[in-house]
C-alpha cells in the first residue's frame, strides 16, 4: 500500500486496481477537549504572569537603585 501511496504522489501510474484500495485502518485524529485547552491556557497564563512580574521586580529594582542618588529630599 506504501508503495502505493509513493506511486500516485510522484507522478508514476499504478496498474489497474493497485491503487484503489482504501486503507484498512483511518488515520488517528486526536482532539483535546475545550476544557484541558482552557486550563492550559489559564495555567501558562499565570505562569506568564508570575515569571514577568518577578522580572519586573528585579527591574524596578535596579532601578530604584540606580537612581537613589538622584532623589531629592527636600
Amino acid at each position: 500500500m506504501s508503495d502505493c501511496l509513493i506511486k500516485a504522489f510522484s507522478g508514476c501510474a499504478c496498474p489497474p486496481g493497485e491503487c484503489a484500495k482504501k486503507p484498512v485502518v483511518p488515520a488517528p485524529v486526536t482532539f483535546v477537549s475545550w476544557r484541558i485547552q482552557a486550563i492550559a491556557c489559564l495555567a501558562f497564563g499565570f505562569l506568564a504572569a508570575i515569571v514577568s512580574a518577578a522580572w519586573m521586580e528585579t527591574q524596578f529594582k535596579t532601578r530604584d537603585l540606580r537612581n537613589q542618588e538622584q532623589v531629592s529630599w527636600k
